[in-house]
């Protein structure tokens, strides 16, 4: 696993902004992160993170997908910073559940590029 942390990282960083574009851009409604469709766009978007990362691997990818999605977590952390400290930014059951499925997210992407490799 260790040869495969530039696209764990990759992957990880890729996705949370490709969510955060999702959440800030092209959602009209508040708190969209912590209603259905957009926990399902966690999910699908750290899937694919996760089949992109653990694709060249040869064993260990659900250990791949996990570290895409802690990746994910440990960036979107990392910007939220500032506002943490402030303290105006809370963080209620629907961003943990949210942060949940995104290591979810990377672990089932992960598996399916398992049986992607399989066919190939």
């Amino acid at each position: 696993m260790a040869k495969y942390w530039k696209r764990i990282v990759i992957a990880g960083i890729a996705v949370e902004l490709l969510y955060a574009v999702y959440i800030y851009y092209l959602t009209s409604t508040d708190l969209a992160g912590y209603k259905p469709e957009g926990l399902a766009v966690a999910f699908i978007l750290f899937a694919v993170g996760g089949f992109w990362a653990a694709r060249p691997a040869q064993g260990g990818r659900i250990g791949i997908g996990l570290a895409v999605g802690l990746v994910g977590m440990l960036f979107y952390y990392t910007i939220s910073i500032p506002t943490i400290l402030a303290g105006e930014i809370e963080f209620p059951l629907m961003a943990w559940v949210n942060h949940g499925l995104k290591l979810a997210g990377g672990a089932a992407g992960a598996l399916l590029s398992r049986s992607s490799a399989a066919k190939a």
